[in-house]
């Protein structure tokens, strides 16, 4: 039988740290509390000096996502030109098919959670 729940303690999140990959390019790194196929949630991480820190990155959102920052500060420009800053504290949702542009202020952690993966 199946486990119906996923636990991921601060030990366990720390430790499951692997790279995340956009476009075959690694941009941070992502601790992913696994659980239903079409959902990825998890914990990403940016350092200091490790790209693309400060470094504008485009980003096509391929699902549903909602975000929560929990370190650092990203800008977010929309394909419409609206520029957004995100800080600790914060939380935004991106529609899949939606393009913007990143830039990262490390160190920077986020908690999101996307809905509509196809892994």
């Amino acid at each position: 039988m199946e486990a119906q729940y996923t636990v991921m303690d601060a030990t366990r999140l720390e430790r499951g740290y692997v790279p995340f990959l956009v476009e075959g390019r690694e941009t941070g790194e992502l601790s992913e509390v696994r659980g239903r196929k079409d959902v990825r949630t998890g914990v990403f991480r940016l350092a200091e000096g490790v790209y693309p820190d400060r470094t504008a990155v485009p980003y096509l959102f391929e699902a549903d996502e909602y975000v929560w920052i929990i370190e650092g500060e990203v800008r977010v420009k929309t394909e419409d030109g609206e520029e957004l800053v995100l800080r600790p504290g914060d939380s935004a949702f991106f529609r899949r098919g939606s393009e913007s542009t990143w830039t990262f202020h490390a160190p920077f952690r986020k908690f999101s959670v996307e809905i509509g993966v196809v892994r």
